[in-house]
């Protein structure tokens, strides 16, 4: 292909050595972008300097038979064949059964649970200075909190049902008392209710106390096993 200018030229023999991997096309087209320049000092034409420099596929067939010369005449300094560098790749040390030169087969890693002194020693001084006075007295309290709530219930239905006995019995020989039946029962509905509230409040006392024991309990198994075997009531179970 023969081109009339200097732009027309140049494009088309960057497109040529870019499609045929020419190496080293920047410094080629330097080479012939100085051509140009020295025609028009010379007072040259654009179109002569392109007729001077020829088809641009020849010169495309030149650069490419010299590149597969060089590759031809380069030494192979890789010190193998072909067939030897297309070889796979041996395969990893074995040990015994186990191999231990690729990742996949790393030996695995020990599970097991090493006590910490320090954390024994913390636990121990917990148990001698807090729990063992903490946990009977909040017991004690508990115990003492379900006490009152029977005794709140106990009392309430029985002036409850002593007021209601009232209206249809005269209890004036076994029981003295300034209120008149109908007070009677009202006041034993809401001795009755407090006794209820005091109920709810044992319940829910007796389950927090569980679950302080139960959380002492994994504490314990926590420092000497590394693991919490109980979960507290009323929660989904945690992810250790």
């Amino acid at each position: 292909m023969i081109c009339t200018t200097k732009t027309e030229f140049l494009s088309s023999l960057r497109v040529a050595l870019e499609n045929n991997n020419v190496a080293d096309s920047r410094d080629i087209l330097t080479d012939f972008r100085q051509h140009f320049e020295d025609g028009e000092v010379a007072g040259e034409t654009e179109e002569e300097v392109c007729r001077k420099l020829g088809d641009i596929d020849e010169i495309i067939k030149q650069y490419i038979s010299e590149d597969a010369e060089k590759k031809a005449n380069e030494p192979d300094t890789s010190g193998f064949g072909a067939s030897e560098a297309q070889a796979a790749p041996p395969p990893p040390p074995q040990y015994g059964n186990v191999q231990y030169a690729s990742p996949q087969y790393a030996a695995p890693k020990s599970d097991a649970f090493t006590p910490s002194a320090g954390k024994i020693t913390g636990t121990i001084i917990l148990d001698v200075f807090v729990f063992s006075w903490a946990l009977p007295a909040l017991a004690g309290i508990i115990v003492a909190l379900i006490g009152v709530a029977v005794s709140f219930v106990c009392t309430g239905l029985a002036v409850f049902v002593a007021g209601a006995l009232s209206f249809f019995v005269d209890l004036s020989g076994f029981i003295v008392t300034g209120f008149v039946p109908l007070s009677l029962v009202f006041f034993g509905i809401m001795l009755t209710a407090l006794g209820g509230m005091l109920v709810i409040a044992s319940v829910c006392s007796v389950r927090g106390f569980i679950n302080i024991c139960i959380s002492i309990v994994n504490m314990h198994a926590k420092v000497f096993t590394g693991r919490k075997p109980f979960h507290k009531i009323g929660r989904s179970k945690e992810v250790e």
